[in-house]
């Protein structure tokens, strides 16, 4: 490849050690690594567009292209952050190495080492990138339900919990309201706090501050930092199989509501 300077060479060299992490990690997009959107065996690309199809003839002011455009692009952020996340965590500062003697106890230090710092800016960046996604999942679902559901109030919580009665016996359903109650809730009361009141990044110096004394406290946080990557590898998994549910549920409202579409 060519490079235009240094620093031309500098970004495709970063992007080499983010693939390394993709495949080591098997950190995976609708698009996949290989562009080629091969999800459990079935191109969804297609899939998706075979699916939509009456929708798009029906429902002309969505634009399906855009939508599922931007809903790859936002699980490629998904797995861009989580991979900077498993980027720096063998390197994140480890206050129990650097206990000294203190005022009659151990005091275990905290540094905020710019691997800290990006790892921290990571996790906040993805746990916004996964709210963006499910809320772009949400206005796909809700331009099915016009009649129920306010383009401006399409967030994912708001239209999993309008689709009508008819709909709640589908397993596809079923398994997108499961993850709304559970994994989704969990995800976007982190998020809130992250884009309402603290940062990851102060929350864990200022945890720490609380008492620097205090191992089985601070061990109890530094297992909670190294859980992230894997938090968010996990979201990242269910947003890919998220998408396969929601083209099952759009193919079941399509055979119940646009029989009659051409």
């Amino acid at each position: 490849m060519s490079y235009k300077d240094e620093r031309h060479k500098i970004i495709w060299d970063f992007q080499r050690e983010i693939v390394k992490i993709y495949e080591e990690q098997q950190l995976d997009s609708i698009e996949g690594l290989d562009r080629q959107f091969t999800v459990n065996g079935q191109n969804i690309l297609a899939l998706f567009f075979d699916t939509v199809r009456k929708g798009q003839v029906k429902y002309q002011g969505f634009d399906f292209h855009k939508s599922f455009d931007d809903i790859c692009f936002c699980c490629d952020e998904i797995m861009y952050f989580t991979g900077q996340l498993y980027l720096y965590e063998p390197y994140l500062y480890n206050p129990l190495l650097y206990g000294y003697p203190f005022a009659g106890g151990i005091l275990y230090p905290y540094s905020r080492t710019i691997e800290n710092k990006r790892f921290n800016m990571a996790a906040n960046t993805v746990s916004e990138k996964v709210y963006n996604y499910w809320d772009r999942i949400g206005d796909l679902l809700a331009t099915y339900f016009p009649e129920l559901i306010k383009p401006d109030k399409a967030y994912f919580t708001t239209t999993i919990d309008k689709i009508p009665d008819d709909f709640h016996d589908s397993p596809n359903y079923q398994w997108l309201k499961t993850f709304r109650d559970d994994e989704f809730k969990d995800l976007n009361e982190k998020r809130k706090q992250i884009v309402h009141y603290i940062s990851v990044d102060t929350t864990f110096k200022w945890n720490h501050a609380k008492d620097p004394f205090d191992r089985a406290e601070i061990e109890k946080m530094l297992a909670e930092q190294k859980a992230l990557p894997r938090y968010f590898k996990k979201h990242l998994e269910l947003s890919v199989k998220g998408l396969e549910k929601t083209i099952g549920l759009i193919q079941e409202i399509t055979d119940n509501r646009l029989a009659d579409v051409e």
